[in-house]
């Protein structure tokens, strides 16, 4: 019951409606002498999330803006603009003006998603300024119910024994979990098939209904299902193990040495945006961050917590930009948005 109860405990915070409207900053926590050297917002401010209300990066946003909004002194707006795989979303934001009124919380699919299209509708460089990588969100390796495997290593020697004959599922064409499977289909030259769905939750039903093989998602899609013991769990795809999930071992250490793929969020804003606006948002992205009712409600909620400077996010950035580039190349990934 322990163990189910760690990794569900976000569940019912996850289900809960949310509503994107303002919320009304009620304090500011800079002192008057401090707050008259730093930059202030003379508006609302907008937290721009690129996927729909209620999914991971929205959760985060809403924990996060009642802080942040504390130490600015403004309302914070936040706006849901979702569509084309995150860049209806990043690519309003990369339009706006670079004043500091509006923030893309970016995912990896603001990454990611511009390098598959054609034209791309931004260079997602070029055109913004990483302030923090606030969390990542782990993965994890389900298969289907029956597959003839006890654990990752076996799972890796059957694939490796009957090339072409297994099938991996992902929410859609460039999706983070179909970029998981072609990153272990590269390190690995594994012979699978990729099986592109609706999104995480009707890949999972075909992974449970034993009609595709596996797959490699984000942990809270999966969440219920593997404490539900529904659909068994080998490995994550983090670099080091989960506190949540002890017993799995990384597809690094296992099967695929310096396998990464996890999702991530951090705050971006326009790249013209000067350097004391940008400053003071990743302060305040931290301050909210380090807050202990965002610290243990997002923790609940399956992210591992971060809250880098802005020059460790655009050297992640920059690592992940050749990371994925060079895998949608070698596969040709196209997405039309």
């Amino acid at each position: 019951m322990h163990y189910r109860r760690s990794l569900l405990g976000a569940l019912p915070f996850l289900a809960t409606p949310v509503l994107a409207t303002p919320i009304l900053a009620t304090s500011i926590l800079a002192t008057p002498a401090i707050a008259q050297n730093r930059w202030a917002p003379t508006r609302s401010v907008r937290l721009v999330v690129p996927f729909p209300a209620g999914g991971s990066p929205d959760v985060l946003t809403r924990l996060m803006a009642p802080h942040a909004q504390a130490a600015l002194g403004q309302s914070a707006l936040v706006e849901n603009r979702t569509g084309a795989g995150a860049t209806v979303g990043s690519g309003f934001v990369a339009r706006e003006a670079p004043d500091g009124h509006t923030i893309l919380v970016a995912v990896i699919s603001s990454l990611t998603a511009p390098m598959m299209m054609n034209p791309a509708p931004y260079d997602p460089v070029r055109d913004f300024r990483p302030l923090s990588m606030l969390a990542i969100t782990p993965t994890v390796l389900v298969t289907r119910p029956d597959y003839p495997a006890r654990n990752v290593q076996e799972w890796h020697e059957v694939i490796q024994r009957n090339p072409g004959r297994f099938t991996f599922a992902s929410g859609g064409v460039g999706n983070p979990a179909h970029l998981a499977g072609e990153l272990y289909r590269s390190m690995t030259r594994a012979d699978i098939t990729h099986v592109a769905f609706r999104g995480s939750a009707p890949a999972l039903v075909e992974v449970r209904a034993g009609r595709v093989d596996f797959s490699i998602l984000d942990l809270p899609s999966a969440a219920a299902m593997i404490a539900d013991r529904v659909v068994p769990a080998l490995a994550v795809g983090t670099a080091e193990r989960l506190p949540t999930l002890p017993d799995l071992p990384t597809l690094s250490e296992s099967v695929a040495p310096g396998f990464e793929a996890y999702s991530w969020v951090m705050w971006w804003v326009a790249a013209a945006t000067p350097d004391n606006i940008a400053a003071r948002l990743g302060e305040v992205a931290n301050e909210a961050l380090r807050h202990p009712d965002v610290q243990a409600r997002g923790s609940q909620a399956g992210f591992l917590l971060r809250g880098t400077d802005a020059s460790a996010a655009r050297a992640h950035v920059a690592a992940e930009s050749e990371k994925w580039g060079r895998i949608i190349r070698e596969r040709n990934i196209t997405f039309e948005g």
